[in-house]
């Protein structure tokens, strides 16, 4: 799963797929494009939007934002280290995917609250932080390992990066700095949606007969009695 793209989209690494190998792929891919883009999008902008009305935060203590959002993704890395040994991918893809939506949705409430907005900025840098390796995790394990996930998922992550600050600063400049927040919301509302996609095709996605073999209670059972496997 980590050659580069091109030799992944050779046609030979695709006979015999069905379509939920493609699917894992895209989905696992758009969930990043949009919560990497966020992470762009919001250190990019967050400034610009609280030193505007109706905050109208002091510049100086604006510039903490940006840092205070990096120092929280630092922080969530970390934490998140020993929790991955308690916790499946899935379930903190999940618990971040909705964190980050309800934190958005909890700064458009209380939009005019500056200690909010700098409460709401670390919970962001923490539930975004684990994100990205998380999902490329759980991905890897839905494929067993025998797709493109690493290629997909780094690509889709690195162009909702670039796209979305692009199309959040174009419209911020048209409709106004509240509009910030509102994309915000859009985007974590995608990327919950495109993770339910995921979870879906997940469910759909065919076992290979080996672990079938591995789940089945006579075969762990011979495997008991001869020694050579331990559950």
């Amino acid at each position: 799963g980590h050659d580069d793209l091109f030799s992944c989209c050779q046609s030979k690494n695709f006979r015999g797929a069905s379509y939920t190998y493609f699917a894992v792929h895209i989905t696992g891919a758009l969930v990043l494009f949009m919560t990497d883009g966020i992470v762009g999008e919001y250190s990019g902008f967050v400034y610009s939007y609280a030193v505007e009305e109706p905050l109208s935060v002091v510049h100086k203590v604006a510039g903490d934002l940006p840092s205070l959002f990096w120092g929280f993704i630092t922080l969530g890395r970390l934490i998140s280290i020993p929790v991955s040994y308690r916790m499946k991918p899935a379930t903190m893809v999940f618990i971040n995917v909705v964190g980050v939506l309800i934190t958005f949705l909890l700064l458009l409430i209380f939009s005019y609250s500056v200690v909010f907005l700098f409460v709401g900025t670390a919970s962001l840098g923490l539930f975004l932080s684990s994100t990205f390796p998380s999902m490329l995790a759980y991905t890897e394990d839905i494929l067993q390992y025998r797709g493109c996930a690493t290629t997909v998922l780094v690509t889709g992550a690195g162009i909702g990066e670039m796209v979305l600050q692009l199309l959040v600063g174009s419209i911020i400049h048209d409709q106004g700095s509240y509009s910030f927040l509102v994309c915000g919301m859009v985007f974590g509302g995608l990327a919950f949606t495109f993770y339910a996609f995921l979870l879906f095709f997940h469910r759909m996605y065919p076992k290979s007969s080996a672990d079938m073999d591995d789940a089945s209670p006579d075969k762990a059972a011979v495997r008991d009695d001869t020694g050579q496997y331990q559950r």
